[in-house]
Protein backbone atom coordinates (compact mmCIF):
# COMPACT_ATOMS: atom_id res chain seq x y z
CA UNK A 1 0.00 0.00 0.00
CA UNK A 2 1.08 3.54 -0.72
CA UNK A 3 1.65 5.44 2.55
CA UNK A 4 1.91 9.23 2.86
CA UNK A 5 3.55 9.97 6.21
CA UNK A 6 3.56 13.23 8.16
CA UNK A 7 5.67 13.99 11.23
CA UNK A 8 2.77 16.08 12.54
CA UNK A 9 -0.60 16.97 11.10
CA UNK A 10 -3.89 18.23 12.50
CA UNK A 11 -5.79 15.09 11.44
CA UNK A 12 -5.05 12.38 8.89
CA UNK A 13 -8.79 12.05 8.17
CA UNK A 14 -9.32 15.77 7.59
CA UNK A 15 -6.28 15.88 5.28
CA UNK A 16 -7.48 12.79 3.38
CA UNK A 17 -10.98 14.27 2.95
CA UNK A 18 -9.57 17.58 1.64
CA UNK A 19 -7.33 15.73 -0.84
CA UNK A 20 -9.66 12.84 -1.68
CA UNK A 21 -9.84 13.51 -5.42
CA UNK A 22 -6.02 13.25 -5.66
CA UNK A 23 -5.76 10.05 -3.60
CA UNK A 24 -6.01 6.49 -4.86
CA UNK A 25 -8.01 3.56 -3.56
CA UNK A 26 -6.10 2.07 -0.60
CA UNK A 27 -3.88 5.12 -0.14
CA UNK A 28 -2.87 5.43 3.52
CA UNK A 29 -2.28 8.74 5.29
CA UNK A 30 -0.18 8.31 8.45
CA UNK A 31 1.11 10.69 11.10
CA UNK A 32 3.58 10.41 13.95
CA UNK A 33 1.46 12.96 15.85
CA UNK A 34 -1.98 14.44 15.24
CA UNK A 35 -2.59 17.82 16.87
CA UNK A 36 -6.36 17.67 16.32
CA UNK A 37 -7.12 13.97 15.91
CA UNK A 38 -10.72 13.08 16.60
CA UNK A 39 -13.04 10.19 17.07
CA UNK A 40 -16.79 9.80 17.05
CA UNK A 41 -18.78 12.99 17.84
CA UNK A 42 -15.56 15.00 17.32
CA UNK A 43 -14.11 13.71 20.62
CA UNK A 44 -10.40 14.52 20.72
CA UNK A 45 -7.89 11.68 20.36
CA UNK A 46 -4.72 11.99 22.44
CA UNK A 47 -1.59 11.61 20.34
CA UNK A 48 2.08 10.96 21.17
CA UNK A 49 5.19 9.79 19.32
CA UNK A 50 7.15 8.93 22.49
CA UNK A 51 8.41 5.44 23.34
CA UNK A 52 8.24 4.24 19.72
CA UNK A 53 4.98 5.85 18.62
CA UNK A 54 1.42 4.76 17.98
CA UNK A 55 -0.85 4.23 14.99
CA UNK A 56 -2.65 7.29 13.62
CA UNK A 57 -3.76 6.54 10.07
CA UNK A 58 -6.55 7.04 7.59
CA UNK A 59 -7.16 4.56 4.78
CA UNK A 60 -8.79 5.98 1.65
CA UNK A 61 -11.18 3.51 0.02
CA UNK A 62 -13.05 3.97 -3.24
CA UNK A 63 -15.09 0.76 -3.65
CA UNK A 64 -17.57 0.27 -6.47
CA UNK A 65 -19.78 -2.01 -4.37
CA UNK A 66 -20.95 -0.10 -1.30
CA UNK A 67 -23.63 -2.57 -0.17
CA UNK A 68 -21.82 -3.48 3.08
CA UNK A 69 -20.24 -0.11 3.92
CA UNK A 70 -22.50 0.23 6.95
CA UNK A 71 -20.42 -2.59 8.50
CA UNK A 72 -17.02 -1.07 7.59
CA UNK A 73 -16.33 0.28 11.10
CA UNK A 74 -17.04 -3.13 12.61
CA UNK A 75 -14.95 -4.87 9.93
CA UNK A 76 -12.02 -2.53 10.62
CA UNK A 77 -12.43 -3.10 14.37
CA UNK A 78 -12.26 -6.84 13.73
CA UNK A 79 -9.03 -6.41 11.72
CA UNK A 80 -7.57 -4.16 14.42
CA UNK A 81 -8.50 -6.59 17.21
CA UNK A 82 -7.12 -9.54 15.25
CA UNK A 83 -3.82 -7.70 14.74
CA UNK A 84 -3.60 -6.68 18.41
CA UNK A 85 -4.26 -10.28 19.49
CA UNK A 86 -1.07 -11.39 17.69
CA UNK A 87 0.72 -9.69 20.61
CA UNK A 88 -0.82 -12.10 23.11
CA UNK A 89 -3.67 -10.00 24.48
CA UNK A 90 -7.42 -10.54 24.13
CA UNK A 91 -9.29 -7.69 22.46
CA UNK A 92 -13.01 -6.93 22.62
CA UNK A 93 -15.20 -4.76 20.42
CA UNK A 94 -17.37 -2.10 22.03
CA UNK A 95 -20.12 -0.86 19.74
CA UNK A 96 -19.98 1.29 17.73
CA UNK A 97 -16.24 1.85 17.18
CA UNK A 98 -13.90 1.01 20.07
CA UNK A 99 -11.49 -1.86 20.73
CA UNK A 100 -10.97 -2.62 24.41
CA UNK A 101 -8.53 -4.66 26.49
CA UNK A 102 -9.94 -5.59 29.90
CA UNK A 103 -12.52 -2.80 29.61
CA UNK A 104 -9.93 -0.13 28.70
CA UNK A 105 -9.83 1.56 25.30
CA UNK A 106 -6.83 0.63 23.16
CA UNK A 107 -8.14 1.68 19.74
CA UNK A 108 -10.81 3.67 17.97
CA UNK A 109 -12.11 3.43 14.41
CA UNK A 110 -14.01 6.09 12.49
CA UNK A 111 -15.31 5.49 8.96
CA UNK A 112 -16.61 8.58 7.17
CA UNK A 113 -18.24 8.38 3.74
CA UNK A 114 -17.72 11.30 1.37
CA UNK A 115 -20.45 12.35 -1.04
CA UNK A 116 -20.67 15.26 -3.44
CA UNK A 117 -24.39 15.72 -3.88
CA UNK A 118 -25.70 12.18 -4.23
CA UNK A 119 -22.47 10.87 -5.75
CA UNK A 120 -20.35 8.61 -3.56
CA UNK A 121 -16.68 9.66 -3.75
CA UNK A 122 -15.11 7.35 -1.20
CA UNK A 123 -14.77 6.51 2.44
CA UNK A 124 -12.02 7.44 4.86
CA UNK A 125 -11.30 4.97 7.64
CA UNK A 126 -9.50 6.60 10.54
CA UNK A 127 -7.67 4.21 12.86
CA UNK A 128 -5.97 5.13 16.13
CA UNK A 129 -4.23 2.37 18.11
CA UNK A 130 -2.27 2.85 21.33
CA UNK A 131 0.88 0.83 20.79
CA UNK A 132 3.45 2.39 23.11
CA UNK A 133 1.69 4.88 25.39
CA UNK A 134 2.95 4.56 28.96
CA UNK A 135 0.92 4.72 32.19
CA UNK A 136 1.54 8.47 32.56
CA UNK A 137 0.42 9.24 29.01
CA UNK A 138 -2.87 7.32 29.23
CA UNK A 139 -3.86 9.69 32.04
CA UNK A 140 -4.29 12.29 29.26
CA UNK A 141 -7.21 10.27 27.89
CA UNK A 142 -10.63 11.10 29.32
CA UNK A 143 -11.75 7.47 29.65
CA UNK A 144 -9.96 4.36 30.98
CA UNK A 145 -7.33 3.52 28.34
CA UNK A 146 -4.38 1.24 27.79
CA UNK A 147 -1.75 0.29 25.20
CA UNK A 148 -0.05 -2.87 24.01
CA UNK A 149 3.08 -1.65 25.84
CA UNK A 150 1.20 -1.31 29.14
CA UNK A 151 -0.46 -4.72 28.71
CA UNK A 152 2.63 -6.68 27.68
CA UNK A 153 5.62 -4.67 28.92
CA UNK A 154 7.03 -4.85 25.39
CA UNK A 155 7.84 -1.93 23.15
CA UNK A 156 6.02 -2.40 19.84
CA UNK A 157 7.67 -1.74 16.48
CA UNK A 158 5.26 0.71 14.85
CA UNK A 159 6.30 -0.05 11.24
CA UNK A 160 5.96 -3.79 11.78
CA UNK A 161 2.54 -3.41 13.43
CA UNK A 162 1.30 -1.12 10.64
CA UNK A 163 2.47 -3.58 8.01
CA UNK A 164 0.58 -6.43 9.74
CA UNK A 165 -2.55 -4.29 10.16
CA UNK A 166 -2.64 -3.21 6.51
CA UNK A 167 -1.84 -6.75 5.31
CA UNK A 168 -4.72 -8.18 7.38
CA UNK A 169 -7.08 -5.46 6.14
CA UNK A 170 -6.19 -5.94 2.47
CA UNK A 171 -6.34 -9.74 2.72
CA UNK A 172 -9.99 -9.76 3.88
CA UNK A 173 -11.34 -6.53 2.38
CA UNK A 174 -12.45 -7.84 -1.05
CA UNK A 175 -14.37 -10.69 0.57
CA UNK A 176 -15.95 -8.22 2.98
CA UNK A 177 -17.09 -5.98 0.11
CA UNK A 178 -18.76 -8.97 -1.57
CA UNK A 179 -20.33 -10.69 1.44
CA UNK A 180 -20.13 -8.41 4.48
CA UNK A 181 -18.86 -9.61 7.85
CA UNK A 182 -17.77 -13.24 8.03
CA UNK A 183 -18.56 -15.60 10.91
CA UNK A 184 -15.11 -15.23 12.49
CA UNK A 185 -15.55 -11.46 12.57
CA UNK A 186 -19.05 -11.70 14.00
CA UNK A 187 -17.78 -14.07 16.72
CA UNK A 188 -14.83 -11.87 17.69
CA UNK A 189 -17.00 -8.79 17.86
CA UNK A 190 -19.59 -10.24 20.24
CA UNK A 191 -19.39 -8.44 23.57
Amino acid sequence: MDIINFKEIESTSVWARKNLSDLNDFQVVSADVQSMGHGQFERSWYSSDKNGGNIYISIVLKPENIEHLNELTRFTSYIGAKTIEKYGIKAQFKFPNDILINGKKIAGILAESVFIGNEFKGVIVGIGINLNLNKEEVKNIDIPATSIFIETGNNIDKSEFLEKLLHNFKKEYDEFLKNGMNEEARGLLKV
